[in-house]
């Protein structure tokens, strides 16, 4: 193609056969408020993570995005080695890429993310959805006078209610990303399921008040979230004054929490919490009853944690040996790292 100039994307889009992989050339280009519109089966890849620059300029609604999957076809999406930009404006939420409609097997690689209020990355729609987001950048994505919006990735399932499926292929992986200034690096809800491994995760005095990675229980989508499996990431934080509150905040679900490190200057190292039902009931709906969490390091900052960095905020309804355990999760094995997807 000509440019990378939107009318130019779209028109290769158009064109483009299942199977195509599109070059987006290097160059730097507004998109004004238009989305561009791509079927499952077409990979876009730029010319490299700042070279090819791709910008959304103007007021659109929280529901678009700049780049937008749809899946419904049942063919792998990709986007790979390009920079997307949103307005950096809190009275904007706009969002970056979007996997829609149940992608399976799809890649999001070598890529930069920055400024978009709600969110840069949505994988939203069936619970066949799978893939690898990995070696990328998320930065700032996040506005302090939104303040409950601002997500590196975030995942939403569609509601069902799967069968607990840990050490399989059947989830989001998010793989050694580098990420900073989000106000969650990672949430999920609506019955959704990931992995968040490798990762290098940095909290600033912006974003220290939320929760680094982040699950949530049932609250704003009819089911909270299915599943997590959070491992070898290095949380730190790169505050002038202060504690960062948590590295791993979770609301609800089930999954395993496991060789983490976390720097001094975060207060937890893991938050459990309730979410949609009064602290004391039991069970409430979709909360924590299958948690295991091991051999995390550091997080047990100003007597606001165990020696093990945990913070239970509703022991009550969240009981040690009984919803959540200090052990590794027996018959437990990680998927494949690097993730397979990686290599094709």
């Amino acid at each position: 193609m000509a440019s990378c100039s939107f009318s130019a994307v779209q028109t290769a889009v158009n064109a483009a056969a299942s199977g195509t992989t599109l070059n987006i050339p290097a160059g730097d280009c507004s998109w004004g408020t238009q989305q561009l519109n791509v079927p499952a089966g077409i990979v876009l890849r730029g010319a490299g993570k700042d070279k090819t620059t791709i910008r959304r300029v103007g007021n659109v609604p929280e529901t678009q995005y700049l780049i937008a999957f749809d899946c419904s076809n049942g063919k792998r999406a990709g986007l790979s080695d390009i920079t997307l930009i949103g307005n950096g404006n809190g009275a904007i939420l706009d969002k970056g890429l979007a996997l829609l409609n149940g992608c399976v097997d799809f890649s999001v690689a070598n890529s930069k993310f920055t400024k978009f209020i709600s969110a840069a990355v949505e994988v939203n729609g069936s619970m066949k959805q799978r893939g690898v987001i990995y070696n990328n950048d998320f930065v700032d994505n996040y506005s302090d006078s939104v303040r409950n919006l601002g997500y590196g990735v975030v995942v939403y399932g569609d509601g069902t209610w799967p069968t607990l499926e840990l050490g399989t292929q059947n989830a989001v992986f998010i793989e050694n990303n580098m990420m900073t200034g989000n106000r969650h690096n990672v949430a999920s809800n609506n019955s959704s399921r990931y992995v968040f491994r490798f990762n290098t995760v940095i909290a600033n005095d912006v974003t220290k008040d939320f929760a680094m990675s982040d699950a949530h229980g049932l609250s704003s989508s009819p089911r909270g979230s299915r599943s997590y499996e959070i491992y070898n990431n290095n949380f730190s934080a790169n505050l002038s004054g202060g504690l960062e509150a948590t590295a791993i905040g979770v609301r609800g679900g089930d999954g395993v929490i496991f060789n983490n490190t976390v720097a001094s200057g975060i207060a937890r190292a893991v938050s459990l919490e309730v979410e949609g039902f009064t602290c004391g009931q039991y069970p409430g709906p979709d909360q924590i009853r299958n948690l295991y969490i091991w051999n995390n390091t550091g997080g047990a900052v100003n007597g606001y944690s165990d020696a093990l960095g945990i913070d239970n905020t509703c022991t009550s309804s969240v009981q040690l040996n009984r919803d959540y355990f200090r052990t590794a999760k027996a018959g437990y094995t990680p998927y494949t790292y690097p993730h397979p997807l990686r290599t094709q």
